[in-house]
């Protein structure tokens, strides 16, 4: 089992470094349909289902950013949702995720009409966490590259 550190120091040297990044970027993202299951599951089962709020957020859309350069090498998940159609704040998931929404202050929709509802933290930060897929499809991507290069 090769390490990360062994992998960025022999990708300097190797002269179709592309290929094998491309090849261990595509390895690494295997598991985010799985996740995205999860993350989705996991809003509808924990927001408040009054109003369709928390199948309104489920229909958020995933996409895995894969960064192989410097200390930071990692996968990044980011979730956007568009806004409602009417003057309601921007939607912000991070907030969400850690526990507060903001609603409509007993139905008016002015601007100074909204508060911030507490709700159920991590809908999308546990399971993008919890999937033991990630670590074994690293480990396997980092030996299948450190293989290509190894073997010319």
């Amino acid at each position: 089992m090769g390490s990360l550190d062994e992998l960025i120091r022999d990708l300097r040297t190797f002269d179709r470094r592309k290929e094998v990044t491309n090849a261990l970027a595509k390895a690494v993202r295997k598991p985010v349909p799985e996740v995205r299951k999860l993350i989705r599951k996991r809003a509808l089962a924990t927001l408040p289902s009054s109003g369709g709020f928390g199948k309104w957020v489920s229909k958020l859309s995933i996409t895995a950013a894969v960064k192989l350069q410097g200390r930071a090498a990692g996968v990044k998940l980011k979730g956007r949702r568009k806004g409602f159609p009417d003057k309601r704040p921007k939607v912000d998931l991070r907030r969400i995720d850690q526990g507060r929404v903001a609603a409509p202050s007993w139905g008016r929709r002015g601007d100074a009409d909204w508060h911030f509802q507490q709700v159920t933290p991590g809908f999308f930060s546990e399971p993008s966490t919890e999937v033991d897929q990630w670590r074994a499809a690293a480990v396997e991507a980092v030996d299948e590259a450190l293989g290509v290069i190894r073997r010319g």
